[in-house]
């Protein structure tokens, strides 16, 4: 809130329905994709594959759907290519958990893995050519607005409280806090932290699927370069919203926050005509700031 007012006492064009409205709506797939990367933190573990999912799951639903020359030629029904893109998060998901839980490796290098090889993947398939002409049923979630508010933003909304409540009030999440608090504990709890750790990376991918699923329909289309760079904006949005780096601790709140901080920079350094290169400068002191506020907070508990 103190950065909007700021920004709209500061800068001329700022101040405006429309403008506060279009913050929030480019901070969707960000903030959707930090609801996923949130739940494996405070697991205790972290992600970097679900960039690589969205994009694969963006560029998978058009090829499937899509009229392009460049697509299968299928013409699937939307709903098809909905499972479809639900497949390829869960897939990933358990992929990701079978490497960090039956043998042990740490979640960056295998979720790293999965980055490199899931973005290959949809390289491979788009074959270097971007595809569009995706049929109505497909973009309605796009299209569609209630008070001209676009249906993006409320679904991201009601993915927020869904996600906020069940982090909060259900033993799966209170589960998730437990185990990454303190996995001997959780286990002494009677917890099945292996069990947990698969669905936790399995909803991270169905999440990020979705994401990807929604950046298709706002571009009715897709390109292999779909994405680039937001799994360090939404990150960024989970740091500096108050997730531990060391699990145990965070809520969606502070993490829709910092999603709002980063949509807000953004159009901040549109409307003053700005490189848009600062934003990663800036991206960089954030996290920086947020994660030493984060160790200062552990060493006087």
């Amino acid at each position: 809130m103190v950065l909007l007012f700021a920004f709209s006492v500061g800068i001329e064009g700022f101040f405006s329905i429309d403008n506060y409205i279009n913050i929030i709506y480019h901070s969707v797939f960000i903030g959707i994709l930090a609801i996923a990367e949130t739940y494996v933190l405070i697991s205790g573990n972290l992600d970097l594959s679900i960039e690589s999912v969205a994009a694969c799951s963006a560029i998978m639903s058009v090829w499937l759907c899509s009229t392009s020359q460049y697509a299968s030629g299928l013409l699937l029904q939307t709903w098809i290519g909905f499972l479809a893109i639900v497949a390829i998060g869960v897939s990933v998901g358990f992929f990701n958990a079978f490497f960090v839980v039956k043998l042990k490796i740490n979640a960056f290098l295998v979720t790293l893995s999965s980055y490199i090889f899931v973005r290959a993947i949809a390289i491979w398939i788009t074959g270097g050519y971007g595809m569009s002409g995706l049929p109505e049923s497909f973009r309605f979630i796009d299209k569609t607005k209630f008070l001209d508010i676009p249906l993006m933003v409320f679904l991201m909304f009601i993915l927020y409280i869904f996600f906020e409540f069940v982090l909060k009030r259900s033993r799966f999440g209170r589960h998730i806090y437990i185990l990454g608090g303190n996995e001997n504990a959780a286990r002494n709890f009677g917890i099945n932290t292996n069990k947990l750790l698969y669905k936790v990376f399995v909803l991270s991918g169905v999440v990020s699927a979705f994401a990807g699923w929604l950046m298709a329909a706002r571009a009715n289309g897709a390109v292999a370069s779909m994405g680039r760079n937001y799994l360090f904006e939404a990150l960024t949005a989970v740091v500096i919203g108050g997730v531990s780096l060391t699990g145990g601790e965070g809520s969606l709140i502070g993490v829709f926050a910092g999603a709002l901080i980063l949509s807000s920079i953004h159009s901040a350094l549109n409307i003053t005509a700005m490189s848009p290169f600062i934003t990663n400068a800036i991206q960089g002191f954030l996290i920086i700031i947020a994660v030493s506020l984060d160790s200062l907070k552990r060493m006087f508990k």
